[in-house]
């Protein structure tokens, strides 16, 4: 079965990605026909986005002039976005010689291969706590997801990989590395936990709780201090970075302030739509790009988190409205990032306001039944994860580009509580064998 599903998730994510990418042979734009959103003259293929920003600035440092510039102008030093992708897209590019064809064929193996071994890590997570049936089962929800977002897996290129593969690193070496039992790997784990914070804060702030959670469950205290101490130094010369540059502490990236007033003051309901990009400074080199290269781009942040504050001050209830409604957006009901062009498609938009809420739920469903029965312990790292990368887009911004890092999460939500309810009804029923997998915290 183990076997099976593996050869099913490779040659499934291999054939979309080759099938997505066949439009680049298209000479004759009717035939864009073939190829989704399957409209004429509609090529939806953005895999040469390489992540906006973080392109530009990689494009900056292979220049020689430093983390600079992320929105296609000479804007100079920027701590806009955090650094580990764009040192990767400067690397392909020296190693392609500048070819960003070259760049995106490599960008787009390394997303496909990542998005093979979180499948395979939900297979081993889910042989390794339900019965066989349901590993099948797991890969192949895995795959339904992936396909039904089948745009932003296959036809877009952004950090969602870099930062999925720092997820999976996180929940396979919690549950099954111990990583704080030696003084070797505490040293290691911490530098990946540095590593962490410069691809993403909130994939850190997950790492940091997991690892405090291991410490608790080894009585590891010493090697968790070791690690934290390791995470603190690879992380120092960012840091001191962007304080000799902008005389400021940034400790990861320094967008956050555009990001809550973006969400605050921009948009109707605090979730993000479309249309806010356009006003962006990246998609646009209107008043907001020349305000940010005329003052600098600390100047440009105050500004924007003074307009943030001042409207928090001025509708304290809006703000938690908002917060609400990225809540909402995040967990039961489904909100379209393009919500003109989803209404034109009533049934794809309702089947995903079906199938948006089951990872929540079954996150309820788990941890309701923790009450009357012993959990796995990768099924709490698991939950754990999942709350735990969702609360910050939830505070401050939110789309749902921003949740797919945890499309291995969301399935084995779905899987173990299926196993669990499905395992509930048939003993519930009189001479029907039992079907539930008791798994044992090992």
């Amino acid at each position: 079965t183990a076997l099976l599903a593996a050869f099913l998730l490779i040659a499934v994510v291999y054939g979309c990605s080759i099938y997505a990418n066949l439009s680049y042979t298209v000479t004759n734009r009717a035939n864009f026909k073939y190829f989704p959103p399957y409209k004429a003259y509609v090529n939806a293929n953005m895999n040469n986005h390489l992540g906006a920003e973080y392109f530009n600035i990689a494009k900056a440092m292979r220049a020689g002039k430093g983390f600079a510039n992320p929105f296609k102008d000479d804007t100079g030093p920027t701590a806009w976005m955090p650094p580990v992708l764009p040192t990767i897209l400067a690397g392909l590019l020296w190693i392609t010689d500048d070819d960003p064809d070259a760049v995106m064929a490599i960008f787009i193996f390394l997303q496909v291969n990542v998005l093979i071994g979180t499948g395979i890590l939900v297979l081993a997570l889910s042989w390794q706590t339900t019965r066989r049936l349901w590993t099948l089962a797991a890969v192949t929800i895995f795959l339904v997801g992936i396909i039904c977002d089948f745009r932003m897996w296959f036809q877009f290129t952004h950090d969602t990989w870099l930062v999925l593969l720092a997820l999976d690193i996180v929940l396979a070496w919690v549950c099954w590395g111990g990583p704080l039992d030696r003084w070797q790997s505490a040293i290691g784990w911490g530098v990946f936990g540095g590593v962490c914070a410069m691809i993403n804060p909130i994939v850190a702030m997950t790492w940091g709780v997991l690892s405090l959670a291991v410490m608790v469950r080894n009585r590891s205290w010493y090697r968790f201090g070791v690690a934290c101490l390791f995470a603190a130094l690879t992380l120092s010369p960012w840091i001191v970075r962007n304080y000799l540059e902008f005389g400021r502490l940034i400790p990861v990236k320094s967008n956050a302030a555009y990001e809550l007033f973006q969400s605050q003051c921009l948009l109707p309901d605090g979730l993000l739509q479309v249309h806010a990009f356009a006003v962006h400074p990246y998609s646009n080199a209107g008043p907001e790009r020349r305000e940010y290269k005329r003052i600098g781009e600390m100047a440009f942040l105050d500004q924007k988190r003074d307009l943030f504050w001042q409207a928090v001050r001025d509708d304290p209830l809006d703000f938690l409205d908002r917060v609400a409604s990225r809540f909402l957006g995040a967990t039961l009901w489904y909100v379209p990032f393009d919500r003109a062009n989803e209404a034109r498609r009533p049934v794809v938009l309702w089947l995903s306001r079906l199938t948006h809420p089951l990872p929540f739920l079954a996150l309820l469903v788990l941890g309701f039944s923790a009450i009357f029965r012993r959990l796995h312990w990768a099924q709490w790292a698991v939950m754990a994860t999942y709350v735990l990368y969702l609360l910050p887009y939830v505070g401050i911004s939110y789309y749902d580009r921003y949740a797919m890092p945890l499309v291995g999460v969301k399935v084995l939500l779905v899987v173990w509580a299926a196993d669990l309810v499905i395992g509930m009804i048939m003993r519930s029923r009189p001479g029907m064998p039992s079907a539930a997998h008791e798994v044992s915290d090992n």
